[in-house]
């Protein structure tokens, strides 16, 4: 089992702990994770420039169940830890034009940076979400500051997930990522994986706000 696979299994834990114990926020963690899932296809980009793990089924590279399984289970488990701060609505109606205008918005800002940016895969997507996040943010500060909370709680979850990683593959951040590349590592973890946690945290706490309508 490779430590990709490990880290995914971390997340699947606390996904289902989430789903279990907070039955009124089962729908926007469901949510959340389909939200994130469509981002699995960044995989096009990410390997072997940025880094390149071991996967499942090779057959399908560069895309990978791995990522699938992230994407699934960090996008549910960010939208319930910002639902606990924000209180977003359990009973409530999808705005879907909002939220393909995100994707659309997202992966626009994405493909820009992936042209013309110098920046690694990673952080093209974290830049690509964290305009959106100012954006938002300059739109109501008070409240969507407060996805600050959620940001670093997820970014924590991903040290530790990474770092128990470490206890059975000592050496698989070296092994995996191209540091050489990226920026320094801090507290073992590759500093664009704590970037994007940070910025997932926070913005996937907020989108609620915009994409969906409370229905009592």
């Amino acid at each position: 089992m490779s430590a990709y696979l490990i880290g995914n299994i971390i997340f699947i834990i606390v996904w289902t702990v989430l789903f279990l114990f907070c039955p009124k926020t089962r729908k926007l963690q469901l949510l959340g994770s389909l939200l994130l899932l469509p981002f699995a296809v960044t995989d096009i980009w990410f390997r072997p420039s940025y880094w390149h793990p071991p996967l499942l089924i090779k057959a399908i590279e560069p895309f990978s169940i791995e990522t699938a399984l992230y994407c699934l289970t960090a996008g549910g488990i960010a939208a319930t830890l910002g639902s606990l701060i924000f209180k977003n609505p359990d009973k409530f109606t999808i705005k879907w034009w909002r939220v393909l205008l995100f994707l659309v918005v997202s992966f626009g800002f994405y493909t820009i940076f992936q042209g013309f940016s110098t920046s690694s895969a990673m952080n093209n997507l974290n830049f690509s979400f964290l305009i959106i996040w100012l954006v938002l943010l300059s739109i109501n500060f008070s409240l969507n500051v407060k996805s600050l909370i959620p940001a670093t709680v997820f970014a924590i979850l991903t040290i530790v997930a990474i770092n128990i990683g470490l206890l059975f593959y000592p050496n698989f951040v070296t092994q995996y990522w191209n540091l050489d590349k990226l920026w320094p590592t801090l507290l073992g973890t590759p500093t664009e994986e704590i970037f994007f946690a940070g910025i997932l945290g926070a913005l996937w706490a907020i989108l609620p706000k915009y994409l969906l309508k409370n229905i009592r």
